[in-house]
């Protein structure tokens, strides 16, 4: 009697261990087509970069840029600046301080939020 015990309990710990070895080569099975998936698409997003170089230095040569102002001149107006459009940084203006809120005073930024809160309120109440 014991000795048929046994070899139940035996039996059905073979059967979990064939459906746990099953699930995990699956599973093993799906992460490696992820993986492969994965270095398929990094492999194309390198290629699409290196194209995207290449692109933007036959596009950026001096010498084109050149004959591209030489062509439109009359349309753009393009000239040569000077010098003295040049300005050093304390030529250059500072951006005017903005005016603080008093305590009870509503930002725009506050005033569009409520608005927005109070006529999703009101539409709801109208419907």
């Amino acid at each position: 009697m014991i000795g048929r015990i046994i070899n139940v309990v035996l039996l059905l710990a073979m059967i979990a261990a064939a459906v746990v070895t099953y699930s995990l080569k699956h599973e093993a099975e799906r992460s490696a087509s992820r993986v492969a998936r994965l270095h398929a698409a990094i492999a194309k997003e390198r290629e699409q970069i290196a194209l995207l170089k290449a692109e933007w230095s036959a596009l950026s040569q001096p010498s084109r840029l050149q004959q591209l102002v030489e062509r439109f001149k009359d349309h753009f107006q393009l000239e040569p600046f000077s010098v003295s459009q040049v300005a050093t940084l304390d030529e250059i203006p500072l951006r005017p301080a903005a005016p603080e809120a008093e305590p009870g005073e509503a930002k725009v930024a506050d005033a569009g939020i409520a608005s927005v809160i109070l006529g999703s309120a009101n539409q709801g109440a109208t419907q």
